[in-house]
């Protein structure tokens, strides 16, 4: 089953609280799968993602296009130019990261960083 909207949305806020110190990664993950039914790998990989943007560092796993513009415009919302900048910039080396994997690019979510810029 793949990732809904409305479980990305529920993630979020739960990465939230990670990123906050509140809980920690792994109990994110169980938080995650309990409210949303994420399932805990998808989950773990969320919470890597979100904070990698959120600290402006490549991350290896790819979401879909929806939920990367979905983290872009909520970290903007919720936390700034300075944090959607650096997320931006995550985001932008994820890219480049990929395309060094041989198995295509990410075209989409390249204009969507292009388009947000």
């Amino acid at each position: 089953m793949g990732i809904t909207m409305e479980m990305s949305k529920g993630a979020y806020e739960i990465a939230k609280i990670v990123y906050s110190g509140k809980l920690t990664r792994s109990e994110g993950k169980i938080e995650i799968n309990k409210v949303t039914g994420m399932n805990e790998g998808s989950a773990q990989a969320f919470i890597t993602i979100f904070l990698a943007m959120m600290d402006g560092e490549v991350y290896k796993r790819a979401f879909n296009n929806a939920t990367n513009r979905f983290l872009l415009e909520s970290i903007k919302e919720d936390y700034g130019d300075k944090a959607f900048n650096r997320a931006l910039a995550a985001v932008q080396q994820h890219i480049d990261y990929w395309s060094t994997l041989g198995k295509g690019n990410l075209s989409g979510l390249q204009r969507i960083v292009d388009q947000m810029q």
